[in-house]
């Protein structure tokens, strides 16, 4: 983790150390997919792809953001769900919960649920938060879930982005 921060760092503060850290992630519809089916409890949520990851703290394949360095961090996921289990499946109710994770340390919650038959659902979390140097941070599944991830480039996404105040 020592040599991943120090990079981060080099990466991150060329030219000065007024380092610009932020990032933007998404989860790619392939991916909500076959995330939907396997996940259990406990299962940090992959964002597959990114739309911006200045300092480059986020890694698209461990879904964790290393802070470069310590600081106030602003912190935000929305998570949207579908209550189909499968693409054309049968419908039911969509349920997940999340977990937005600093190291092992629990930081924030957020609970998205369609609480009708048939329909989708999408809930935001936000939260600022010191964070130290190393830390990673993550969004995990925290508890046995219902429908699947509902993230469509045409119409709706499931996001994970952050950024150094």
């Amino acid at each position: 983790l020592s040599t991943r921060v120090a990079l981060l760092k080099v990466v991150c503060c060329i030219g000065g150390c007024s380092c610009k850290v932020a990032f933007s992630s998404y989860i790619s519809e392939d991916s909500a997919n076959s995330q939907s089916a396997s996940m259990v409890n406990r299962d940090i949520i992959i964002f597959d792809r990114t739309e911006g990851n200045y300092g480059v703290g986020y890694s698209t394949r461990t879904g964790k953001f290393t802070a470069p360095s310590s600081g106030v961090y602003g912190f935000t996921w929305t998570f949207c769900v579908d209550s189909r289990t499968t693409d054309g499946g049968p419908l039911n109710y969509g349920e997940y919960g999340t977990q937005l994770m600093a190291g092992n340390s629990l930081i924030a919650v957020l609970h998205t649920d369609t609480e009708t038959l048939y329909d989708d659902a999408c809930s935001t979390g936000f939260i600022i938060k010191y964070v130290s140097e190393g830390t990673e941070v993550y969004v995990r599944n925290n508890f046995e879930h219902q429908g699947k991830i509902l993230s469509v480039n045409s119409h709706t996404r499931t996001t994970f982005s952050g950024w150094k105040l």
